[in-house]
């Protein structure tokens, strides 16, 4: 579209540079579009809120003109907030999206290229960014090796993998997806994210590491919480080595105490989950877990129930057959001071 000499509609598609190139990105979606997925680093100005975009797509169903009228005014009324709200610098390369390229980022985009902002939008908006993810995890993830560091239940391997971060490559799939892998894993007051954002945090992470060499994952299912691992990326962890760390139940328990202590101070949320768990337990097991939790004694609690289901469970995962582990490392407990054994194991048996 041509408006005159000097003026022109500047699209660009989604690459794997866009994120660098430009200094401020805008999702002028609403905020329930922008909590779903939204590419990352972008800010969220809508042009339209839940509640406007709302009134006007019922408008629409009924009278087009009238809706397109009233979406004017109103859009024309949350640009003006939102110049007012900004401070962007006039060299500033910006990147403005909607949901397809359409009438929202255009409207912004017009005023702003009118005021001499050096702005641009994406082309086809953020189902072009949707469809460079599920691009990415369908044919570009083959080329990513991983390394496993594998334990049973309350082992530390997220401890570990977050002091390891500091040296080498680690893409924290528990960190990204809010929830700590089993049935107690749901982090209070951090909802999961929805499968999209998880699948575009898992593509942002991926992009800061050195895609050269080897990335450390901790073990998992293909499921954390309510999310699903990209099947290839789940598949490409399946052939990694595995470092294993053994670690005896007492000290697993002390470290699940401790690190899950939002169950310590409200476990009424822990036993509906226990009771989840009944038909993986015989009765008598129930009892004793039932009884531990209502008289407070967490401690047993844990470790009755690594015993009872989750070192059970674990040993069942495709990853830990004995013939598997590449490396079976013997810790004392779960502190910094194992860190320097778990490097010389990597340095040794991990190039």
């Amino acid at each position: 579209m041509k408006l005159d000499k000097n003026f022109y509609i500047k699209k660009i598609d989604f690459e794997e540079n866009t994120l660098n190139y430009f200094d401020k990105i805008i999702d002028v979606r609403s905020e329930n579009e922008f909590k779903e997925d939204s590419i990352p680093t972008s800010i969220n100005y809508p042009v339209l809120n839940n509640n406007e975009r709302d009134i006007v797509g019922k408008l629409y169903s009924n009278n087009i003109f009238e809706s397109r009228k009233l979406g004017a005014q109103i859009i024309s009324k949350n640009i003006s907030k939102f110049l007012k709200l900004s401070n962007f610098k006039k060299t500033d390369k910006i990147l403005l999206y909607c949901w397809r390229g359409g009438m929202r980022s255009l409207s912004m985009y017009l005023v702003m290229k009118s005021i001499g902002y050096n702005v641009q939008i994406l082309n086809k908006g953020y189902k072009s960014f949707r469809a460079y993810i599920r691009d990415f995890f369908e044919n570009h993830v083959t080329k990513f090796r991983f390394n496993i560091l594998g334990g049973l239940t309350g082992s530390g391997k997220t401890f570990f993998l977050n002091l390891l971060s500091e040296k080498y490559n680690v893409l924290n799939l528990e960190k990204i997806s809010k929830h700590k892998g089993s049935a107690l894993g749901d982090i209070p007051n951090a909802k999961q994210p929805s499968q999209k954002k998880f699948e575009t945090h898992i593509w942002y992470e991926i992009q800061k590491l050195n895609i050269n060499k080897k990335i450390w994952v901790e073990s998992e299912s293909n499921k954390i919480g309510k999310l699903s691992i990209p099947n290839k990326i789940f598949s490409n962890m399946l052939n990694g080595k595995i470092l294993n760390l053994d670690i005896n139940i007492k000290d697993r328990a002390k470290y699940i105490t401790k690190d899950y202590k939002y169950f310590v101070e409200n476990p009424e949320p822990v036993l509906k989950k226990i009771k989840i768990l009944k038909k993986f337990l015989t009765n008598k097991n129930f009892l004793i877990l039932e009884k531990d939790l209502k008289t407070k004694n967490y401690l047993s609690f844990t470790e009755n129930l690594l015993k009872f289901h989750y070192d059970k469970v674990y040993k069942k995962r495709k990853f830990f057959t004995d013939k598997m582990i590449t490396f079976n490392l013997k810790l004392s407990g779960i502190n910094k001071k194992n860190l320097s054994n778990i490097v010389q194991v990597i340095e040794t048996n991990f190039p």
